[in-house]
């Protein structure tokens, strides 16, 4: 059955729910009747009535199997996956950047992407209709010294979304890349104030963004009439 418009209330699956970026999404759709599941290592402090959680690490392949599989026994479907998670370890140059950072931020940014989005496409293919939001960042174009391993791993989601959505769009499925600008959450925190704001002179809009720049693309993106729209990378803020 193809989902011809959404106001079946779809069930949608966002990844790092428990702050920053993931917390506002969840909180965004739930409040628009969203049937709304998200995930993290640690609880999230969601009241939705309509919002189910499950503590997971996402690198982990049994753990989200097993989450998969409590999905599909409970729903029977899911129509999109947000693979919000990301980290960006160490802010250092190549030279001194221990292997240990270099195997955690493949692992969660590019990993986790895979293992969610495999086991998504397995259970939307069932009703021909799926719509998969992966998130990629500004860095991959900017090339910002000291963020090599941050950005090698999300210039490797950008790869396999593009080919990914070859793969999958005869299922009724798409695959599509959200690169936000840098927007004020836990992970940017962590960077160089400066540093940052010279990295955003780059960009067209030389600002931080806000929550709801991306959630703005998303709703476009998930919509049934952007079927077409499929192994793009969307990068915001005039980057």
């Amino acid at each position: 059955m193809k989902r011809s418009d959404l106001h079946y209330s779809p069930l949608l699956l966002i990844t790092g729910t428990r702050k920053g970026i993931g917390y506002f999404l969840a909180n965004y759709y739930c409040e628009r009747g969203f049937q709304v599941i998200g995930c993290s290592r640690q609880p999230a402090e969601i009241g939705y009535q309509n919002y189910q959680h499950f503590c997971i690490d996402i690198v982990d392949e049994r753990q989200v199997k097993n989450m998969f599989s409590c999905i599909r026994k409970t729903y029977g479907q899911l129509d999109i996956l947000i693979n919000n998670v990301g980290i960006n370890p160490l802010i250092s140059l190549s030279l001194m950047t221990p292997v240990e950072f270099v195997t955690r931020a493949i692992n969660v940014n590019f990993v986790g992407t895979f293992l969610m989005s495999r086991e998504a496409v397995k259970l939307m293919k069932k009703n021909s209709f799926g719509r998969i939001i992966n998130f990629g960042s500004m860095a991959v174009k900017h090339e910002v010294e000291g963020e090599a391993v941050y950005t090698a791993s999300k210039a490797a989601v950008v790869a396999f979304s593009r080919v990914l959505a070859k793969e999958i769009y005869s299922l009724g499925i798409t695959c599509n890349v959200v690169s936000p600008s840098a927007i004020k959450t836990d992970l940017m925190a962590a960077a160089d104030n400066d540093a940052l704001r010279d990295v955003l002179k780059r960009n067209a809009v030389n600002n931080f963004g806000k929550m709801e720049d991306i959630s703005n693309i998303i709703n476009w993106l998930i919509k049934p009439e952007s079927c077409a729209i499929t192994g793009q990378v969307i990068y915001q803020g005039g980057v």
